[in-house]
C-alpha cells in the first residue's frame, strides 16, 4: 500500500467509535486484564517467547505471548460476563533484557509513548477502545509512570540528571516529578495516550512515590484534557488507609485500590476471624471520602486468591466474590476470577468448555444482581454481624433493603437478627439468588447459610 493510504488508514482508525455514554465510576464493574498472559490471537509478536522461552524456567515474569489482539478477539466473551470496563496492564514499550531472574511485565517503561513490540501497536490499541466502546465497555489503561525502566534513554543523559530521583526498592531510580520539566514531561505522555487511544481513564502505579504538589497538577490538567472530561484516574496506593485518603481528597483522585479488602484472602481464603472484614470496612468508612469509590479486588497482581485459599477452593474462591460484588466499592475482577482459577499460560482463562462452567454461571448471576439493584451499587451499608464465621451487612437504598450473609466456616450457619428495628418474625425475605421466597412474614425460620456460602435476600 501506498504510504499516503496507509497513513490515512491509520489516521481513520484513529478517529474511533462514540465514547461510551457518562456514567458514574462508582456504578462500574471492573475486569483486570494483564496482557501478557490474557490471549495470544497473533504469533508473528512474540518476540520475547521466541528469545527466552526456551530458558523460561528460570526467569520470573516475561511476555510470554498475550497480545492486543488477544483482548480484541475476546471481547465479546468479557462483555458477555456483565462487567462495565476493562483495565489493560501496561501497553507502552519496556526493558528487553532480564534484572537477574526478572524479566519485564509491564512495569519497566523504556519508551513511553510506543506500544511493546511484542503487544501491537498504537492503531491496536485504538483497536481495543472502540471495539469495548462498542459493546458498552469503559477502558482504562495502566500508565506506570512513576519509575522508568532500566533501559529508558533519558537515564544516560548527562543533562537530564535532575530529572531523578534516588534508586527506589525495585534498583531503578524515581522520577523526580517535583522537577517542572519532569511533570511537563509525564503529563505530556499521558495526555498523548488519552487523546490517541479514546480511554475512559487511567490507573496510577505506586502514586505514593510522587509528591501530592505533582498529583494536583497531574489530575487537574488530565482531566481537563481532550477529548473527555469524565475521566477516571485511580492511584495504586500502597499506604495505610489514612495516607490514601488524604492523598484523595488532596489530589482529587476519583477513588483508588482498597488493598484492606483483601483481607477477605484470609478470612474466606483461610478461615481466619471474620472481625478482621469488620475492621477493614470501619477501617474504609473513616479514612476514604466514598468507600463506594475505592475498586476492592480478591487477587493482587502477583498471587490469586484461588492459589492462597485452602480448599474447597471454589466455594471460597466464590464467596470472596459474593463479597466484592455486593460490597459498597467498585469490584475488581481479575481475568480467571469468573471461573475460579488461576493460570500461568496464555489464554488459561478461555479453557475449552469455559462456556459450560456452572462456577461461570454463578459469577454472571451475580454481577446481573449487581447490575439490578441499586442497593448493591449506590445503596448505604450498614455492618450487622461479625462472629462465629459469619458477616453480615445490609444495603440500602430509599425503601429498598438487601440484606447479605456470608458463611465463612465449614458448617451451616443460621442468621436471624432484628433488621433496621423491625424484629426478625416480621420481615419477608425474598432470595436474590434462587429466586422465590426465602422466608414468609409472620415465620420464625431462621436464613442458613451453608458452609462456605452466601444468601442474599430481599428484606420487606
Amino acid at each position: 500500500m501506498p504510504l499516503a493510504g496507509l497513513t490515512l488508514m491509520i489516521a481513520a482508525e484513529l478517529v474511533g467509535s462514540s465514547p461510551v455514554p457518562s456514567r458514574p465510576w462508582t456504578d462500574e464493574i471492573v475486569y483486570g486484564i494483564i496482557i501478557e498472559k490474557f490471549f495470544d490471537a497473533d504469533p508473528s509478536n512474540n518476540v520475547m517467547k521466541a528469545r527466552f522461552g526456551k530458558d523460561r524456567a528460570k526467569y520470573e515474569g516475561g511476555f510470554w505471548g498475550g497480545d492486543l489482539a488477544g483482548i480484541r478477539a475476546k471481547l465479546d466473551e468479557v462483555a458477555d460476563l456483565g462487567v462495565t470496563a476493562i483495565l489493560i496492564y501496561p501497553v507502552m514499550r519496556n526493558d528487553e533484557n532480564p534484572v537477574g531472574k526478572f524479566l519485564p511485565t509491564g512495569y519497566r517503561p523504556r519508551d513511553y509513548e510506543s506500544v511493546d513490540r511484542n503487544f501491537g501497536d498504537v492503531a491496536a490499541v485504538r483497536s481495543v477502545v472502540d471495539a469495548a466502546h462498542d459493546r458498552g465497555l469503559k477502558v482504562i489503561l495502566d500508565m506506570p509512570i512513576t519509575l522508568p525502566g532500566f533501559e529508558h534513554p533519558f537515564l544516560g543523559d548527562p543533562g537530564r540528571k535532575s530529572w531523578f530521583g534516588p534508586k527506589s526498592e525495585y534498583g531503578v531510580p524515581r522520577w523526580k516529578a517535583e522537577n517542572p520539566e519532569v511533570a511537563d514531561y509525564l503529563i505530556g505522555v499521558c495526555k498523548r495516550w488519552k487523546e490517541r487511544s479514546g480511554c475512559d481513564g487511567m490507573r496510577i502505579d505506586s502514586a505514593h512515590l510522587q509528591p501530592m504538589s505533582f498529583w494536583k497538577r497531574f489530575v487537574a490538567e488530565l482531566k481537563a484534557a481532550p477529548p473527555r472530561p469524565d475521566f477516571v484516574i485511580l492511584p495504586e496506593l500502597t499506604v495505610d488507609p489514612r495516607q490514601i485518603g488524604g492523598f484523595i481528597r488532596e489530589a482529587g483522585f476519583d477513588g483508588a485500590y482498597d488493598f484492606s479488602a483483601l483481607r477477605c484472602r484470609e478470612v474466606f481464603g483461610r478461615g481466619e476471624d471474620v472481625a478482621q472484614l469488620a475492621f477493614a470496612g470501619r477501617e474504609a468508612h473513616q479514612f476514604y471520602p466514598d468507600p463506594r469509590a475505592m475498586m476492592a479486588p480478591i487477587d493482587n497482581y502477583e498471587k490469586a486468591f484461588v492459589d492462597f485459599a485452602n480448599g474447597p477452593k471454589a466455594a471460597r474462591t466464590k464467596l470472596a466474590l459474593a463479597y466484592i460484588l455486593t460490597l459498597d466499592r467498585v469490584p475488581l475482577l481479575y481475568a480467571g476470577n469468573e471461573l475460579g482459577i488461576a493460570f500461568t499460560e496464555v489464554g488459561g482463562a478461555f479453557p475449552p468448555g469455559r462456556r459450560d462452567s456452572s462456577f461461570l454461571r454463578d459469577v454472571k448471576a451475580l454481577i446481573a444482581l449487581r447490575r439490578r439493584e441499586p442497593a448493591l451499587i449506590r445503596g448505604d451499608y450498614t455492618e450487622l454481624a461479625a462472629r462465629d464465621g459469619v458477616f453480615a451487612y445490609l444495603r440500602t437504598a430509599g425503601e429498598e433493603r438487601i440484606l447479605v450473609v456470608l458463611n465463612g466456616s465449614d458448617r451451616p450457619r443460621d442468621y436471624s437478627r432484628p433488621i433496621a428495628g423491625r424484629p426478625w418474625k416480621s420481615l419477608r425475605l425474598d432470595d436474590l439468588q434462587a429466586g422465590g421466597l426465602a422466608k414468609m412474614a409472620g415465620d420464625e425460620l431462621p436464613l442458613r447459610a451453608e458452609a462456605f456460602g452466601a444468601r442474599i435476600v430481599k428484606v420487606r
